[in-house]
């Protein structure tokens, strides 16, 4: 066995190489051409494989590159033509195939010198065997049982790393069993070699740059499809680590608000830490002032200077660097035993060219002694490559997220101004998200009848949004009809109206009982009596009108009659001109059997579901919230069809419809600020809603969960008055 080192970056097309005839050169510059002009990975490789083997005249070879994580060499390329085995295990898991992955490091860490590419590998050398039988420091274990399953003989190996301009081995191809002219095994020639040592060169040129394109090309879509801004921060700080071979890393936010760079992500490998968004001690760090209290732009931090010269700063040393203030990472290496030595800090423009963050990357680490070295020019442009796509990606996310706000704040303001609308609902929009997320909530972790109902982020969003929105459509509802408290209520409260007129027929009697007194005064007995008789009745009369105006009971027939009959009564007008005591109007809304509101007004109340379907379905909702218009607009439908407005059964209603429709109702029944009428206490309510469910009014299942989960108790815990909290457990 002997191993020679590669070296790479030499332009062995310059200068003829020892030995090697014009004719082979021709031919290496022609295949270098033609790996340059390939724009696919498994190309290359098949073509680098494919000419080594035949200008090695060998049985075969294997190519190898390393994996993501660099911890171990992937089968890439298998081939033996005694054999008739081609193999190609691009973008396929080996493992468990008889092919598993080669791993550079053994258990306790330490390089693997015992296979014969991961020697290669590590030595960054050629390595040239002429018979693995006859070798005693390797381990050919792997390919002794190979021969043994196939009746094959391994003789003669050269084992050849792909070495990158920056000095780093992406890979390794192998070479079997060499043949002369006679076809008869030998040894790999010293030519033979120099030969595939060049092409090995040429080609990992040509790869190194095409996995580049490749990742970043896979990066930029794995970014931009990224959803969550937290998990895309992360993956933009890993990537530019992986990229570099950097130690650790910070990416700070721009944040205009407070003009500062806010800690979003922290990674240091050695000193194993890892703090995410949300993370207590990241969370503790206090931001980076982007100016001096004087209002001057602040350029002595590292970080600071990157916004606002829009520029990547690369720093070898961070001892010997007088340019910044590196104060606080020298305070963190005091503290934490740590050394830093170099920086790479690049900022994230976004398309206006407006720094939205900074990538901050710490101690690059020498490929194969892991010693801390400066970035080198190769890792900066890649770095700043990665952060201008990055920087689109997460730009894209908070202008999502800021419309995002935006939107939910504009529901919330039209939740609050139908709140505002109305004393007598006060508060019920912003109760219905909170009740509705809370029976959601218990329907996901529920495992009988809703072991199948799961919402995801967007879903939640959706049912939040129509929560909000159910009752949008009250903005277009007259305030009279919103506000009617009594029967006889328009703009104002009809039932002062007409004790004025009983005041005034009190008056009239009393007029007509002192005429009397004077014309017959000995009859005043019989007269006082009778004024007496009048004042009774008129009180009596007016107590019935009063309590049939509060629309608390059901208005009987009997109770409909004697409306009726005092509708009849005359009292005097300011002219003194008797006028019927009660309108038609007021005689129609007085004998209104259930509540304060009259066919038509319930007309107009219930059209609110009409307008706000009409406003939901009018507004162009992105595709993950198209079911918003269905959840709000189904809250007032009843599972046997009956409801409104559009009389929707059980089984046209969705699950999250049904469940607004739930909790609808039962912050309509306890609701602890309405003036019309007192707090309900939980155990009323409760009944109300169970036997509205006998009635087919409401879902029984959810109705079921609702109770047996206790929704209705932690709802009330939070929302209701201790005096409504009657009861502590309620049958399911």
């Amino acid at each position: 066995m002997h191993l020679k080192t590669n070296h790479a970056g030499a332009n062995v097309h310059k200068e003829k190489p020892t030995g090697l005839p014009n004719s082979s050169l021709e031919y290496l510059l022609t295949l270098a051409q033609n790996l340059a002009v390939e724009h696919e990975v498994g190309g290359i490789c098949e073509t680098l494989l494919n000419e080594a083997v035949n200008l090695a005249n060998a049985d075969g070879g294997t190519l190898y590159l390393l994996s993501t994580d660099k911890h171990s060499l992937e089968f890439s390329l298998i081939r033996n033509d005694p054999l008739n085995i081609n193999d190609n295990f691009f973008g396929t898991d080996t493992a468990g195939t008889g092919f598993a992955p080669l791993s550079l490091f053994n258990t306790s860490g330490e390089h693997n010198f015992q296979n014969a590419a991961c020697y290669s590998f590590h030595h960054q050398g050629t390595l040239n065997i002429a018979d693995i039988y006859q070798e005693q420091a390797l381990d050919f274990s792997g390919a002794k049982h190979f021969d043994r399953d196939n009746h094959y003989h391994s003789k003669s190996f050269l084992c050849v790393p792909l070495i990158n301009k920056a000095s780093e081995v992406i890979g390794v191809f192998q070479l079997i069993n060499a043949k002369n002219q006679q076809q008869a095994l030998c040894e790999f020639s010293s030519i033979i070699e120099q030969q595939i040592v060049i092409l090995a060169q040429f080609a990992a040129s040509a790869l190194d740059k095409q996995l580049v394109v490749d990742h970043q090309r896979n990066l930029l879509v794995d970014l931009s499809g990224e959803p969550n801004t937290h998990s895309l921060i992360e993956k933009i700080l890993r990537e530019a680590k992986l990229f570099t071979g950097a130690d650790g890393g910070t990416l700070y936010l721009v944040n205009e608000a407070k003009a500062c760079l806010d800690f979003s992500l922290l990674i240091n490998d050695s000193l194993n830490i890892d703090m995410q968004a949300g993370h207590e001690a990241l969370a503790s760090m206090p931001s980076v002032p982007l100016y001096h209290p004087n209002g001057l732009e602040d350029f002595s931090h590292v970080v600071t200077a990157a916004v606002h010269q829009k520029r990547v700063i690369n720093i070898h040393d961070v001892y010997s660097d007088s340019e910044f203030d590196l104060t606080g990472t020298r305070n963190f290496d005091r503290e934490f035993n740590y050394k830093s030595e170099s920086f790479l800090v690049v900022p994230l423009l976004n398309h206006d060219q407006d720094v939205i963050g900074v990538l901050q990357l710490l101690n690059a680490k020498h490929p194969r002694t892991d010693e801390h070295i400066p970035f080198c020019s190769r890792s900066v442009q890649l770095v700043e490559a990665m952060a201008c796509y990055a920087a689109i990606a997460l730009n894209n996310q908070v202008l999502i997220q800021e419309l995002k706000d935006l939107l939910d704040a504009f529901i919330q303001c039209i939740a609050q101004a139908i709140d505002a609308k109305s004393s007598h609902t006060s508060a019920h929009c912003q109760r219905i998200p909170i009740l509705t997320k809370m029976i959601a909530e218990a329907a996901c972790n529920d495992h009988t009848n809703f072991n199948d109902f799961e919402l995801n982020s967007d879903q939640w969003y959706e049912l939040n949004v129509a929560a909000w929105l159910h009752d949008c459509g009250k903005l277009a509802t007259p305030d009279s009809v919103l506000d009617k408290a009594t029967k006889l209520h328009l703009m104002n409260d009809g039932i002062d109206a007409i004790k004025a007129r009983f005041a005034s027929m009190r008056q009239a009697a009393d007029c007509h009982y002192y005429q009397q007194l004077a014309e017959d005064p000995e009859q005043q007995d019989q007269w006082q009596e009778q004024q007496q008789q009048t004042h009774q009745q008129l009180e009596s009369d007016l107590a019935f009108i009063c309590a049939s105006n509060k629309g608390g009971e059901f208005m009987q027939q009997a109770n409909k009659d004697r409306v009726q009959v005092i509708a009849k009564l005359q009292w005097p007008d300011a002219n003194g001109e008797p006028q019927p005591l009660l309108s038609e109007t007021e005689v129609a809304n007085l004998c209104i059997e259930k509540g304060t509101l009259s066919k038509g007004e319930r007309d107009i109340i219930n059209n609110h579901m009409r307008v706000t379907i009409d406003m939901l379905e009018s507004l162009p909702f992105p595709r993950k919230l198209r079911r918003v218009p269905e959840y709000a607009g189904g809250h007032h439908e009843k599972m046997d069809g009956s409801g409104f407005p559009k009389g929707l059964t059980r089984e046209q209603m969705s699950i999250p419809a049904r469940m607004m429709a739930i909790a609808d109702v039962f912050e309509a029944l306890t609701s602890r600020d309405r003036p019309y009428k007192q707090p309900m206490k939980l155990s009323m309510a409760l009944n109300i809603m169970s036997k509205m469910v006998n009635d087919n009014h409401l879902d029984p299942d959810i109705f079921n969960l609702f109770v047996r989960a206790r929704v209705w108790e932690d709802y009330a815990k939070q929302e209701l008055l201790d005096e409504q909290l009657d009861i502590s457990d309620y049958p399911s």
